[in-house]
């Protein structure tokens, strides 16, 4: 039987070798030098820009017999509420999911009460809080019990 002789064993690689994941170390990058050093063209834009500056520019409009000036974007939705108004299902449940989409939340700014219940819970953990940060900095009622001030009424405050 013949024994194989190795001439280069993978342990005493040198690290200039190349080979995979290992490219040439004149072709590297050298350190401070960018991988794209002419980098993007200045002007050039992506696509969302493209579509924000064609939504904005202006076309002609023929409505009720005058020529106007609107956005591409209001001549669009001006059309697919014409497209709804003349019965069209799929434009109507457009308008319609857009209309969901972009209406304005007053019904968010209107306060809510809270009941009874809810309100004991709340009332409870208030004290329960001033309680543990009257401890925390050491204060004490004469009683040696901690005082806590009681928290604003909401109905006194109206």
């Amino acid at each position: 039987m013949t024994n194989r002789v190795r001439l280069k064993s993978p342990r005493t690689r040198k690290p200039e070798d190349v080979g995979y994941r290992k490219p040439p170390k004149h072709t590297q990058f050298q350190p401070g030098q960018s991988g794209n050093p002419e980098g993007r063209r200045k002007g050039s834009t992506n696509f969302k820009s493209d579509v924000k500056r064609t939504l904005q520019s202006t076309v002609r409009v023929n409505k009720d017999g005058r020529a106007r000036k609107v956005s591409t974007q209001r001549a669009s939705l001006m059309v697919l509420r014409e497209m709804a108004l003349s019965g069209d299902r799929h434009a109507i449940q457009h308008l319609l999911a857009l209309a969901l989409r972009f209406e304005d939340d007053t019904g968010s700014a209107t306060t809510t009460e809270v009941d009874a219940a809810d309100r004991a819970i709340l009332d409870d953990y208030f004290h329960e809080r001033m309680a543990i940060e009257a401890r925390q900095r050491g204060q004490t009622g004469p009683d040696g019990t901690t005082s806590a001030p009681t928290p604003p009424d909401k109905e006194s405050s109206k």
